[in-house]
Formats: structure tokens, sequence, C-alpha cells
């Protein structure tokens, strides 16, 4: 969101409104066919899905396909943290903000504009602020192996969910673009070999109601189905208290007033549903087609920013609240599928392609530093995304000599942004801006793990990625009511923008396995994430222009000790980041206003260290203390503000506390041969960090409690109380701070709680 940090115009409620000022926020022949793109391994089925969900209750071994082939977690050389169905349903897990609770290093922001489908990843430090949905991601999120291309597409398909992976650290082999931070895989449920189902149904404080519900199974030999789907909905935790005092409010008599939308205490409310159909084809000839279809709507006013700082005659906002002068809200829908093709080609080789389109529009109404004034943080945003995928890889199946895996993949999308910011009670004006970007990239990628005896492993992988993008539109003064303030002579603006870049990236690792439950490693790579264009509103030619690749070479050792159904199971990494082209806001001046736009704006080095222990002290005990330690720091800085460069140089990158402690402890109590009562406890603690690259103000350190308790029957029912926040802990998920004089935060959720009935057959 670009931010003006002061504005040249009329004294007329001077104090109220300087600091108010706020300047933010694709169109190209497509291709025919489906484009090709990246995409994750496919989702693990029939007989190894069950193994994992079956294996995992027991702290057996977890099969995972963080390198695009299903194998033990213990034989991957890098870190991998793996959400496991029984995890994911002892805690609850709705999205991917919950998700993220359980994982150490790793911190999903939600976005305020964005509703409950989008969310933003930081891994060990390296994250993306970017919530314009023509930003590259800088963790690749893969739903079903097919690669989502936009942050606003992430969350919209979290329900009927088998397991997430978490792949850390730049992936620049097999995932290859916008891999900075890492890779998430998140893997559906499949039909399986019988029919089965599942229904719950959970209503928590708030009025919020949730049910999720899927069935499948075998429709003949060779065919399979399954269907899912859910509707969650809230009145959601935040009042919206009017204009108040500025009801009515106008500089100049040809402006209508300020509008007045009253209190509204469900000024959060929300409502979403989605829905997924999987039909699977297993033939005896070595052919496997699956094919899914996808979508989700979501219609609500979403989380607030609150205002942190008295502004003239508005006093800092009280939790929970927020005044404005409209009820923001937001529209949002989605739908795609994607086909998958496995083909034997010989006892040992197999064919995998998997082609996917996503397609997403959502309107959107919002203020970012929740004034009651009209002064360009209010906005109405509309985007359209069309995205094409497909990746073909040819590998082996696991050997005992060289695993191996060679493939090409591509992508192509295209998004339509249309904004309008209200200037009206600074600059007695309208901005609109319409903007097209169309994106493409094609790469050819080759990996392979050679076995030096039965301890040693050597693996190498390289990735050749070309990447496109066309960028245009307009930026234009509305001057709806004919008394602009004529603040912007740039205006209007057209222009029309290209980028071109290649990249080779890539990986070596080196293994060694002294036992059936150990594996020590080393690793080095090199990762990137896309260069491209700022989504927001451009006043001039120069805010328009691309910024270019962010690179990430990588140094990472750790030690896995997972032996199977083990009383201790121990993950354990340290690694060393240079990271270079880092993509930010930086301070532009034009025309008077400073505007920030995204850049390259310097390096940074992280380094760190995670350690996970799984403890199973007694039989149906189990404990999990992780624990993830970092330190940052920015150590170049390009500005065209010197006071900026010297204010960033030496900070610490957003959203990278110290240190961050996650546990859970899970007890089953068998009441009979069947039946079981389940106690489950979780909590995160979060160090003091900051949420943007200025470090003006620090997110005070925060622990976050959850509880469940559930009665269970076997295969049949059930019926759990829980509670999140359990202290009601009041914390900062997100602050947005433009400048010293302005700043807003996003509070996370207060105490919930709630009764949940569950059945399954």
């Amino acid at each position: 969101m670009k931010k003006a940090s002061f504005v040249r115009g009329e004294k007329t409620m001077s104090k109220t409104v300087l600091g108010l000022i706020a300047s933010s926020s694709l169109s190209t022949a497509f291709w025919c066919a489906p484009a090709w793109a990246q995409a994750s391994a496919p989702a693990v089925q029939g007989a190894v899905a069950g193994a994992v969900a079956a294996d995992d209750e027991v702290g057996g071994e977890i099969i995972v396909t963080a390198q695009k082939r299903a194998q033990r977690l213990l034989d991957v050389p890098s870190a991998v943290s793996v959400v496991t169905p029984a995890l994911l349903r002892d805690s609850g897990a709705k999205d991917l903000v919950d998700v993220s609770q359980l994982t150490p290093g790793v911190i999903v922001s939600p976005v305020a504009q964005g509703g409950r489908t989008m969310q933003t990843f930081t891994i060990r430090g390296i994250g993306n602020d970017d919530f314009r949905p023509n930003g590259n991601p800088s963790a690749a999120v893969h739903v079903d192996g097919v690669y989502q291309s936009s942050s606003a597409l992430v969350g919209g398909q979290i329900f009927d969910v088998e397991r997430v992976e978490v792949l850390k650290g730049p992936q620049g082999t097999l995932y290859g673009r916008n891999t900075t931070a890492g890779a998430v895989n998140i893997i559906s449920r499949k039909p399986g070999d019988r029919f089965e189902g599942n229904i719950s149904a959970e209503y928590g404080r708030f009025k919020s109601f949730r049910v999720e519900a899927g069935l499948g199974g075998p429709l003949s030999d060779t065919v399979g189905v399954r269907v899912s789907g859910v509707y969650d909905r809230s009145d959601g935790y935040y009042t919206n208290l009017g204009s108040g005092t500025a009801a009515g409010f106008r500089l100049n008599p040809a402006i209508p007033g300020n509008p007045d939308p009253g209190v509204n205490d469900k000024a959060a409310r929300s409502r979403f549903f989605a829905g997924r159909a999987v039909l699977a084809y297993d033939s005896d000839q070595g052919t496997a087609i699956t094919a899914n279809l996808h979508g989700f709507r979501e219609r609500g006013g979403a989380a607030q920013f609150e205002r942190i700082f008295a502004i003239g005659a508005f006093p800092a906002n009280r939790p929970y609240t927020f005044d404005v002068s409209f009820d923001p809200y937001l529209r949002k829908s989605s739908y795609g599928g994607s086909l998958t093709l496995q083909q034997d080609l010989s006892d040992d080789i197999f064919l995998t392609g998997i082609a996917g389109y996503e397609y997403m529009k959502q309107s959107f109404a919002s203020q970012i530093d929740a004034s009651p004034l009209r002064g360009a943080a209010d906005f109405l945003y509309r985007d359209r995304l069309n995205q094409k995928s497909l990746e073909v890889r040819m590998q082996n199946r696991n050997s005992d000599t060289l695993d191996w895996t060679i493939g090409a993949s591509g992508f192509r999308d295209k998004i339509k942004l249309i904004s309008t910011l209200d200037f009206s009670d600074s600059l007695r004006t309208l901005v609109g801006s319409d903007y097209r970007q169309s994106r493409e990239g094609w790469a050819a990628f080759a990996d392979g793990t050679y076995h030096l005896g039965d301890k040693w492993k050597v693996g190498v992988g390289i990735r050749y990625t070309k990447e496109s993008s066309d960028f245009d539109g307009t930026t234009v003064d509305l001057n709806p009511y004919g008394v602009t303030a004529n603040a912007f002579p740039s205006l209007p603006l057209t222009f029309a923008k290209d980028y071109s870049g290649s990249n080779v990236s890539g990986r070596a690792t080196l293994s060694y396995q002294p036992n059936s439950s150990t594996n020590i490693y080393l690793s080095f790579g090199r990762g990137f994430k896309a260069g491209g264009f700022d989504g927001s509103t451009s006043m001039n030619d120069v805010e328009a222009n691309p910024f270019g690749d962010e690179k990430v070479w990588a140094y990472e050792g750790g030690v896995k000790f997972l032996p199977r159904g083990g009383i201790v199971q121990v993950e354990a990494s340290a690694f060393y980041y240079d990271y270079s082209g880092l993509q930010a806001n930086s301070v532009r001046i034009s025309n008077g206003l400073a505007n920030a736009v995204r850049v390259n704006v310097g390096k940074a080095r992280i380094y760190g260290a995670e350690l996970t222990a799984t403890v199973r002290p007694v039989d149906r005990l189990e404990m999990q203390l992780s624990g993830a330690f970092l330190s940052s720091k920015i150590t170049r800085i390009i500005s065209d503000s010197p006071a900026e460069a010297a204010r960033r140089l030496g900070n610490k990158l957003p959203f990278a506390p110290p240190a961050t402690l996650s546990g859970t402890i899970r007890y089953s109590i068998p009441l009979s041969n069947d039946l079981e009562l389940v106690p489950y406890v979780s909590g995160r603690y979060i160090t003091d960090h900051y949420s943007e690259i200025d470090n003006y103000l620090q997110v005070q350190g925060y622990f976050l409690a959850n509880a469940q308790l559930e009665l269970r029957r076997k295969d049949s029912w059930s019926v759990a109380a829980w509670v999140r926040n359990l202290t009601d802990r009041s914390y900062t998920a997100t602050y947005l701070i433009p400048s010293l004089a302005t700043a807003s935060r996003l509070r996370g959720e207060p105490r919930t709680y709630g009764v949940r009935l569950g059945f399954e057959w």
C-alpha cells in the first residue's frame, strides 16, 4: 500500500488530514491450450496415503512428497515440517494461519483486505508483504500439484486436507520459481479403496458456525470418486463506530458530506463456502488419471486495522474497534481444476503430467489507517486473475543406486487490477487506475541422488528458468466534483512496461545414514523470486517500472533421528542465507508526495537454527516441543532517500522474530475397547519482532494457548469442546506504518470457544 507522508494542500483540518494521504492500488492474448506451470508432486494416493494416516497415529514413519516422489520423511535431506491428519484434527486448524502455529520458523500473516482466503508466508525471515494479486509470493504454494501464483488463492482450499508439507529454505530445483522462502504442499484427501465419509459441525463464540463433510470411495475396480465441501460463517469480533464527529465533513460545498454508516458490531461478519470433487482412474496397465474440480466463495467484511495513535481530533481506537465512513466489504469467488496423469513407461520409469487452471475475481472496499476521513486510505479494489499451468516430468522409481527426475514446466497468468482511491477530504478528488499484467515463464530441470553404498548419498539438481511479463495501464485524476486541488500534475498517466529475465538455480546435498533411524545431511543451494511490478497505484512513469529478481544463497546442515514408534524423535537444523535483491517498498518523491514503491532495496544476511523433539514417555501420551531461533540483518540499502537508507541499514527483516517456541501435548485415555477421551493442549510463544522493514514499531511478543477435550468412538462419532487463545491475550498480528505520524494495527483474534460434533464411517 502506497502511503504519502505529507501533502501540500489546504490547512483546514490540517493536523487531521496530514499523514492520511495514501495511494495504493494486467491484456495480451493467452495461449489457447493450457499453459505450462510449476507444480508439486502428485498427491499421494491409495496405499501410500493410507500409510501416512495409519502410521502417524502410532508415531510411525511419515511418507512425504517433498522431492516429488513418495519417500520417508527421514530420507529427505532438508528441513520439512509435516502437519499430519491427526494434528490437523486435534488442533482444529481451519486455515494456513492455524497451520503455522504448529510449524517452527514459519509465520503466516492474515491480510485484512484479503479475508480468510488470503495469507502471506514468511519462512525463516524471508517473506512477502505485497497483498496485491499480481505480486510474487516468496513461498511457492501448491494445492494437489498446482502452483498458486497469488497470495489471494492460497487459502481457498484448506478443507478435507490429508496433510500439509512445509519445505523450508530455497527450493531451486524441483520447484524453482518464487521459492526464496521455501515451498508448501497442500494435499487433499483422495478416494480410497472403500467407501468412507465424514462430517463435522461446530458452533462457537461470535456466532461462528462451521460444517465440513466428505464422502468417497470406489465406483468400480478402476474408478474412484470423492466429494467434499465446507461452509464457515462468523459475525466477527470487530465493531465499526462510524464517522462520529467527522460525519458530514466537507472541504468544499461541491463535495458530498462525509457519510456515516452508524455503529455496526458485525462489521467483520463473513461467510465462506467451498467444494471439491475428485475423480480418480487407476488401471492395471500402468495408467492413473486424477481430475480435480474445486471452487470457493467468500463474502464479508474481514478484520480491519485499528488506529494506533491519535490523529488530530481522533484518538486511538479501542481494541477491536475502528471508525471509518463506510462498512468495509469483501466479495471473492474462485474456481479451477486440474488433471493429473501418471503413466508407466517401463517397470522402473514413469511419466507425470499435471495441468491446472485457476480463476479468481474479487472486489473489496477497505481502509488502512482507520480514520473517519476520506484521505486516500479509503479504497475500492476490483481484481481478476486467470492462471494456466502444466508440468511434465519423467523419473524412476525409488532405487538403491540412483534416483533421478527430469522435467519441464511452464506458467502463464493474466491479471486485471482496477482501483479507486478516495481523496475527498484531503485533495477534493478521486484517483482511478486500470492496470493489466500478463506473465509467462518456462523452466527445465534435472535432479538426481546417487547412493554411495548403504549409508552415503549425494544429490545434485539444476534448473533453468525464463520469465517475462507485460504491465500496462492508466492512472487518472477522476475529478468528480470539479474542484480538484490539482495535486497530481503528472496525471493522466499511461504506461506500457515489460520485464524479462532468466535464472539458473539448484542445489547440492550430502547425506549420511548410519542406521535406519538417522540421517545427517548438508546442503548448498540457490533460489530466486522473479521480478515484476508494483500493483498499487502509480502516479508517474517511474513508479510503473519493473523491479528485478530476488536471490538467496543457502547453506544448511541438519540431523533427523526418527525411529519408527520411538520414545524420542528429534529433528534439528542450522542454516545461513545470503539474501540479495530484496524486494520491498521504498520511498520515492514525486510532486511533493512521498510514495512507497516496490523496488529492490538491498541485501540481508540470515542465520539460525531449529529443533523439534517428539517424546512418547508412556503409551498414549505424546509431547512435542519445537523451537526456531533466528538472526536477520539488513546489510545494504539502496534508496533515493538518504534518511530512509540510514534508517533501514542494520534493521531486522519483517516477521523474523529471534525466537518462536511451540509445543503440543496429546493424551489418549481409553474408556473401553473403542471409546477414548483425548485431552489436547498447544501453545506458541513469539518474541518481539517487526512487521515492516523500517522497524518503526515493535510487535510485542506474545504467547497463545489452545485446548481441546474430545470424546471419540473409533470409526464412529466424536464430540469435543475447544477454546483458542485460552488466556484471551490481546496481541498484534500486523502493523502497517507508513510514517511515524500515522500507524495502524491488525489485532489478532480474542478468546474463542465452542463445541464440535463429528461422525465418520
